[in-house]
Protein backbone atom coordinates (compact mmCIF):
# COMPACT_ATOMS: atom_id res chain seq x y z
CA UNK A 1 0.00 0.00 0.00
CA UNK A 2 3.17 2.80 1.06
CA UNK A 3 4.23 1.94 -2.75
CA UNK A 4 1.15 2.92 -4.68
CA UNK A 5 0.97 6.29 -2.11
CA UNK A 6 4.43 6.95 -2.86
CA UNK A 7 3.65 6.32 -6.77
CA UNK A 8 0.55 8.35 -6.80
CA UNK A 9 2.34 10.96 -4.47
CA UNK A 10 4.91 11.46 -7.70
CA UNK A 11 2.47 11.28 -10.42
CA UNK A 12 0.57 14.15 -8.51
CA UNK A 13 4.07 15.98 -7.93
CA UNK A 14 4.77 15.30 -11.77
CA UNK A 15 1.20 16.81 -12.49
CA UNK A 16 1.54 19.73 -10.39
CA UNK A 17 4.73 20.40 -12.73
CA UNK A 18 2.96 20.01 -15.99
CA UNK A 19 0.35 22.69 -14.92
CA UNK A 20 3.36 25.14 -14.17
CA UNK A 21 4.81 24.51 -17.24
CA UNK A 22 1.42 25.04 -19.47
CA UNK A 23 0.95 28.21 -17.47
CA UNK A 24 4.30 29.39 -18.41
CA UNK A 25 4.61 28.36 -21.44
CA UNK A 26 0.81 28.98 -23.19
CA UNK A 27 1.40 32.91 -23.36
CA UNK A 28 4.48 32.53 -25.11
CA UNK A 29 3.33 29.55 -27.15
CA UNK A 30 0.16 31.73 -28.20
CA UNK A 31 1.81 34.67 -28.42
CA UNK A 32 4.14 33.20 -31.24
CA UNK A 33 2.04 30.65 -32.63
CA UNK A 34 -1.39 31.92 -32.99
CA UNK A 35 -2.55 28.94 -34.55
CA UNK A 36 -1.46 26.56 -32.25
CA UNK A 37 -4.40 27.03 -30.01
CA UNK A 38 -6.57 25.82 -32.33
CA UNK A 39 -4.89 22.12 -32.94
CA UNK A 40 -5.10 21.67 -29.52
CA UNK A 41 -8.27 22.47 -28.58
CA UNK A 42 -7.78 25.84 -26.88
CA UNK A 43 -6.51 26.63 -22.68
CA UNK A 44 -9.95 25.41 -21.81
CA UNK A 45 -9.72 21.95 -22.25
CA UNK A 46 -6.20 21.79 -21.07
CA UNK A 47 -7.64 22.64 -17.52
CA UNK A 48 -10.68 20.51 -18.20
CA UNK A 49 -8.16 17.32 -18.61
CA UNK A 50 -5.57 18.15 -16.16
CA UNK A 51 -8.54 19.40 -13.58
CA UNK A 52 -10.12 15.23 -14.26
CA UNK A 53 -6.77 13.53 -13.83
CA UNK A 54 -5.27 15.79 -11.00
CA UNK A 55 -8.13 16.08 -8.74
CA UNK A 56 -8.33 11.61 -8.56
CA UNK A 57 -4.81 10.86 -8.38
CA UNK A 58 -4.54 13.74 -5.59
CA UNK A 59 -7.24 13.01 -3.13
CA UNK A 60 -6.48 9.09 -3.59
CA UNK A 61 -2.54 9.64 -2.59
CA UNK A 62 -3.40 12.03 0.01
CA UNK A 63 -6.12 9.88 2.15
CA UNK A 64 -4.53 6.85 1.77
CA UNK A 65 -1.08 8.42 2.84
CA UNK A 66 -3.26 10.02 5.83
CA UNK A 67 -4.92 6.88 6.61
CA UNK A 68 -0.81 5.48 7.31
CA UNK A 69 -0.10 9.11 9.02
CA UNK A 70 -2.31 10.96 10.23
CA UNK A 71 -0.86 14.09 9.78
CA UNK A 72 -4.28 16.16 9.13
CA UNK A 73 -2.17 18.75 8.21
CA UNK A 74 -1.61 17.12 5.19
CA UNK A 75 -4.57 16.88 3.85
CA UNK A 76 -6.38 20.06 4.47
CA UNK A 77 -3.69 21.95 2.58
CA UNK A 78 -4.44 19.19 -0.24
CA UNK A 79 -8.01 20.16 -0.36
CA UNK A 80 -7.19 23.63 -0.08
CA UNK A 81 -4.59 23.43 -3.02
CA UNK A 82 -6.85 21.36 -5.54
CA UNK A 83 -10.07 24.19 -4.43
CA UNK A 84 -7.99 26.59 -5.37
CA UNK A 85 -6.98 24.48 -8.72
CA UNK A 86 -10.51 24.15 -9.58
CA UNK A 87 -11.51 27.38 -8.88
CA UNK A 88 -8.91 28.96 -11.06
CA UNK A 89 -9.50 25.96 -13.85
CA UNK A 90 -13.09 26.53 -13.92
CA UNK A 91 -14.92 29.63 -12.86
CA UNK A 92 -11.64 31.63 -13.41
CA UNK A 93 -10.79 31.11 -16.65
CA UNK A 94 -13.64 32.52 -17.79
CA UNK A 95 -13.94 35.42 -15.25
CA UNK A 96 -10.37 36.70 -13.93
CA UNK A 97 -7.77 37.86 -16.49
CA UNK A 98 -5.30 35.37 -18.14
CA UNK A 99 -2.55 36.54 -15.97
CA UNK A 100 -4.41 36.30 -12.54
CA UNK A 101 -6.21 32.49 -13.69
CA UNK A 102 -2.23 31.79 -14.46
CA UNK A 103 -0.94 33.09 -10.73
CA UNK A 104 -3.76 31.20 -9.15
CA UNK A 105 -2.89 28.01 -11.20
CA UNK A 106 0.72 28.61 -10.13
CA UNK A 107 -0.16 28.74 -6.42
CA UNK A 108 -2.17 25.97 -6.38
CA UNK A 109 0.41 23.62 -8.50
CA UNK A 110 3.31 24.80 -6.33
CA UNK A 111 1.52 24.11 -2.97
CA UNK A 112 -0.27 20.91 -4.31
CA UNK A 113 2.72 19.49 -5.42
CA UNK A 114 4.42 20.89 -1.63
CA UNK A 115 1.56 18.85 0.10
CA UNK A 116 2.28 15.54 -1.80
CA UNK A 117 6.04 16.20 -0.99
CA UNK A 118 5.11 16.28 2.41
CA UNK A 119 3.11 13.28 2.48
CA UNK A 120 5.80 11.86 0.96
CA UNK A 121 8.23 12.62 3.67
CA UNK A 122 5.71 11.37 6.32
CA UNK A 123 5.45 8.59 4.62
CA UNK A 124 8.86 7.29 4.42
CA UNK A 125 9.43 9.17 7.56
CA UNK A 126 7.03 6.41 9.28
CA UNK A 127 8.59 3.21 7.61
CA UNK A 128 12.24 4.14 8.50
CA UNK A 129 10.87 4.44 11.97
CA UNK A 130 8.52 1.01 11.49
CA UNK A 131 12.06 -0.40 10.08
CA UNK A 132 14.23 0.72 13.07
CA UNK A 133 11.98 -0.39 15.50
CA UNK A 134 12.43 -4.45 14.60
Amino acid sequence: MTVLIRQLDRLAILLSGVCILHCILTPVAIALLPLLTLSIGGDEHFHELMLFIVLPVSTLGLALGWRQHRHAGVLLGGVAAMALLTFAGTWGHDNLSHTLEAVLTVIGSLALAAVHLLNYRFLRHRRTAALQAR
